[in-house]
């Protein structure tokens, strides 16, 4: 248990992803998926076109619900359709220094699964639910307790 405290008191900087993809808006959703597919990443980061913009995201979820099966009577072509026509909009980003137990409850108030980390509006990471799970695996097993 008390590991447990420790990883949720740890900084998000010790949990985030440091390799990541930043793709323009411009990129298709067919190759959004490619980058994905290569990467094993579930979101991509999307630039901003300019100076006043600000970074957006596109995940598998963007894709599934707003191109794959949209509902009835819509047609996105996977080729056609720019990443800008589906991504999540602005990003929901944290300071490194953050605190996961924080991390966890921005995620779960705002009913997303990542965060991008960023400093002095550059991005250093993103951090996923999925990372946070991860870390709970590799925690050492208690005899009491049965493993992960």
């Amino acid at each position: 248990m008390d590991q447990l405290i420790t990883l949720r008191t740890l900084p998000v900087s010790a949990l985030m992803q440091k390799e990541f993809h930043v793709i323009k808006g411009s990129c298709t959703v067919a190759e959004a998926l490619q980058i994905m597919k290569r990467s094993k990443e579930s979101g991509l980061i999307v630039e901003p076109r300019n100076e006043d913009d600000c970074y957006g995201i596109v995940t598998e979820k963007d894709i599934l619900e707003k191109v794959i099966d949209p509902g009835e009577d819509v047609y996105r072509d996977p080729w056609n359709t720019p990443v800008f026509h589906i991504m999540s909009k602005p990003v929901i980003s944290v300071n490194p220094s953050l605190r996961i137990k924080y991390a966890l409850r921005l995620m779960k108030r705002t009913n997303i699964r990542r965060l991008t980390v960023m400093e002095n509006n550059k991005i250093l990471g993103l951090l996923n639910m999925t990372d946070v799970l991860h870390a709970v695996e590799e925690l050492p097993v208690h005899d009491d307790h049965v493993a992960l």
